[in-house]
Formats: C-alpha cells, sequence, structure tokens
C-alpha cells in the first residue's frame, strides 16, 4: 500500500452516508465564505437564474393570452382598370368609377378572446410547472456546488495533512541515512545500507512533490468553483488531527423504517415529482387544444371606396363576435393526448427510480458507513503499534541489531499507518457532507 493509493482513492472516492440520528457537521466560517462565493460567481447558477427569469416571462406571456390586442392598420392599394361607367349629365357624359384606382383604408383594429373552454388557464399553469422544475434545477445546482466545493475544501485539509507526515518521513529516513553513513564510516554497515536508505529518501520526496501536485490541483479547482483567485483556506487543515481519532458518530440508516421524510427532503427526487405534475399538466393542455374559441373582433377608421363618391375618405366602423369549433385536424389531438399520457406514464416511472435510487444509496451507504467505521478502529490500533515498532527499530539502529530491511520496514508501517487512518478520517468527513446533501440540508 503506497501514498499515491491513498491519495486517488480519497480524492475520486465519494462515500455515500446516512445516518438515522443526523450528525453534526462543524462548517468553518472560511468554508461558508467560499459557498457565498461560489454562489456569486458560478457561471452555470447564472445562467440558469437567466433561464428561471425568462419561465417566469414565459407566464406572463400565457396571461396575454386573454388581454385584448390592439393594432393600428394601413392600406393602400393601386387599382387599374376599375369598374365604371358614363351617365349624361347636361347634355355631357360624365364618368362615374364603381371603385377608385388609390384605394385607401387605415383603421385601429380590437381583438379580444371571451372564452376559451380553459385553454388559458391551463396554458399559464403548464408555464409555471415549467418555472418550477427550473427552480429545482437551480436548487440541485446550488446545493450540488455547495458540497463539491466542501469537498474541494477538506480534500485541501487531507493532502496540507499528508504533507506533514511526509514531512516526518522524510525527516526520519533522512536522519537514518546520516546515522548509516556514521556506521559505514565506522565498520559497522555496508555502502548497499547507504545507497538503500538514500533511495528511500528520494522515494519519499517524490511522494512529497506528488501531495504537493494534488494540493495545487485542488487549489484551483476550488479558485474555479468559487472564481476568488485566493481562496481562505487556514482551517482546512485544522479538520484532521493526527493526535487522536476524529469522533464521528454516523451510524448505519435503518432501510426497515419509514423513509417518507428522508425522500422529501431529497432534492433529485423532489425533482422527479414536479416534473410529473408538469406532465400532469400537460395532460390538461392537450385536453383543451380541440375545444371552441369564442373572440370579440373590431375596427374603426377611415377608408374609400363608397359610391357614389368612391375617392372620397368616410369613416367606418365593424363589430363582431365570432365563434371557432374545430371538427377536424387529422387525428392530431388524439395523437397529442397519447403522447401526452405516454410522457406522464414515463415520468411516475421516473419517480418511482429516483426513491428506488435513493434506497440503492442507502443501502451502499451502510456498508461504507460501516467499513470505514471498522477500519479507521483497526487503524488506531496499527498506529500505535507501529509507532513503538519503530522505536524499538531505531533503537536496535543506534545499537547495531537490526538489518536495513527491517527499519524500511518499520518506517514504512508508520507511513501507511499514520496515512490510512488519515484517509478513513477523510471518508467519514465525506460521509456526513453527503448525509446532508441526500436530506436536502445546506451548509
Amino acid at each position: 500500500m503506497n501514498l499515491q493509493f491513498f491519495i486517488f482513492a480519497s480524492l475520486l472516492t465519494t462515500g455515500i452516508v446516512r445516518a438515522q440520528s443526523q450528525p453534526v457537521v462543524t462548517v468553518p466560517d472560511e468554508l461558508r465564505t467560499l459557498v457565498q462565493q461560489a454562489n456569486t460567481n458560478y457561471p452555470v447558477l447564472k445562467q440558469q437564474q437567466e433561464q428561471i427569469r425568462a419561465g417566469e416571462l414565459r407566464v406572463d406571456i400565457s396571461r396575454t393570452a386573454m388581454r385584448p390586442n390592439v393594432n393600428l392598420n394601413g392600406n393602400y392599394t393601386y387599382i387599374t382598370p376599375v369598374p365604371q361607367f358614363a351617365v349624361p349629365l347636361n347634355g355631357q357624359e360624365v364618368i362615374a368609377k364603381l371603385a377608385p384606382n388609390h384605394s385607401l383604408n387605415g383603421n385601429v383594429s380590437v381583438g379580444q378572446t371571451i372564452y376559451d373552454f380553459g385553454r388559458t388557464d391551463a396554458a399559464i399553469r403548464q408555464a409555471q410547472d415549467n418555472v418550477q422544475v427550473l427552480r429545482r434545477g437551480l436548487e440541485i445546482s446550488q446545493q450540488n456546488l455547495a458540497y463539491q466545493v466542501a469537498a474541494t475544501y477538506y480534500g485541501i485539509g487531507f493532502l496540507q495533512r499528508s504533507l506533514i507526515v511526509q514531512d516526518s518521513v522524510i525527516k526520519t529516513a533522512g536522519a537514518n541515512v546520516q546515522l548509516l553513513i556514521t556506521r559505514l564510516q565506522n565498520g559497522d554497515a555496508l555502502q548497499y545500507d547507504v545507497l538503500t536508505q538514500q533511495v528511500r529518501v528520494k522515494a519519499a520526496q517524490n511522494r512529497k512533490i506528488d501531495i504537493q501536485n494534488q494540493l495545487d490541483r485542488q487549489l484551483a479547482n476550488l479558485t474555479f468553483l468559487t472564481g476568488s483567485t485566493t481562496p481562505s483556506v487556514s482551517q482546512a487543515i485544522n479538520q484532521f488531527d493526527l493526535g487522536s481519532a476524529m469522533n464521528i458518530a454516523t451510524q448505519p440508516y435503518a432501510l426497515d423504517g419509514d423513509l417518507t421524510v428522508a425522500l422529501a427532503g431529497n432534492k433529485d427526487v423532489q425533482l422527479a415529482q414536479d416534473r410529473l405534475r408538469s406532465a400532469e399538466t400537460d395532460i390538461v393542455v392537450t385536453s383543451k387544444t380541440g375545444k371552441p374559441n369564442i373572440a370579440f373582433s373590431g375596427n374603426a377608421g377611415y377608408k374609400n371606396g363608397y359610391p357614389l363618391n368612391v375617392q372620397e375618405l368616410r369613416p367606418n366602423l365593424a363589430a363582431g363576435v365570432g365563434l371557432v369549433v374545430p371538427l377536424y385536424a387529422g387525428k392530431r389531438y388524439q395523437l397529442q393526448n397519447q403522447v401526452a399520457q405516454l410522457n406522464l406514464n414515463a415520468s411516475r416511472y421516473a419517480v418511482e427510480t429516483a426513491n428506488a435510487q435513493f434506497r440503492q444509496s442507502i443501502a451502499q451507504l451502510n456498508a461504507d458507513i460501516r467499513s470505514n467505521q471498522t477500519r479507521l478502529t483497526n487503524l488506531e490500533t496499527q498506529v500505535q503499534q507501529s509507532r513503538q515498532a519503530l522505536q524499538i527499530a531505531n533503537a536496535r539502529l543506534q545499537n547495531g541489531v537490526i538489518t536495513n530491511v527491517e527499519l524500511q520496514s518499520a518506517e514504512t508501517g508508520v507511513e501507511e499507518a499514520e496515512l490510512g487512518r488519515l484517509n478513513f478520517k477523510y471518508q467519514l468527513l465525506l460521509n456526513q457532507l453527503e448525509l446532508k446533501r441526500l436530506l436536502g440540508e445546506s451548509l
């Protein structure tokens, strides 16, 4: 087991945890600040907020269907030839036109839907449901972003503490190199022993470089998430104390209990339910598409073309009520209803899927929490034993009664035990964060 395994396993593994009673995660003030910065600066959230505003405007657009439409209309048409005939008047023939060559018509028209049998109300509900789905998507994005920031923040603390452990390994290995050099000069050691220990120092230094690289990458990721070029992470390392085990009271969740409350808080389940309501509204909307429509129309203005003086502009007024009753549309409405019903069925299955995935997450959570707690308990003992073994090995080294292989084994044991314990502390901390996320809580 080497250090890279612990680093990549802890940074790439997302432990899923849920407890019967919610564990308390102390959130540092600087982490709250980072989450606020992310909510303010993250471009995806801004994009979704704009989409919500557009959706709210679509609700207003739907409401305008029952409001009057007022238009200013103007029309000019040149016509030739026009019907005309000659009329004898005072011994002369006068040409009388039945239509003007220059036809003019200007008016203000008004249109108003009087009753559409609930079609507008259904469209408004549909637009509102779509906005709710968008808002729920924003909530999920904000929640995921907050916990992504938190995981990155605690990952930085984990790596900072790992650097301290690795520095201790390098210091111990370096001291042993000097001791072996002294023994070589005294004829009590071999050049092979010195070279082997120097190789161990270089390997430990290379592992430190790997840790530092991971730390730099996590800092860059935190900058991307928060928009801050110098995110504050001074308190992150305090979350991982090497001196004692982290007190994490997370317990497996009882699968045989009532999950109603837990499901109600889960954002993914809520999103599936919102989409189900939207699909139910779509059924109502499609059922209204073939309904009649009653509307008022009218206009007032001026036009020419009235006999007997067809050139004269005269005021005109028209008003009426129209009824449109759809009779046949090539089974379009029936097919639209079938599509809406199929979408509704799919949305119901989506809710069932979300519930099942939630239960699956709990089952996986129980396995993770039991495993992490058991291994952490075992590693507490292993840390103590490995430290005692290293003390004995150093004492034997000074007395010249130990081989280089035995010394390296003792050093490696301490390194792996310390890093292993640190790793499982980190995993259980991620478990606590995931628990809060699954419950729909905010940091």
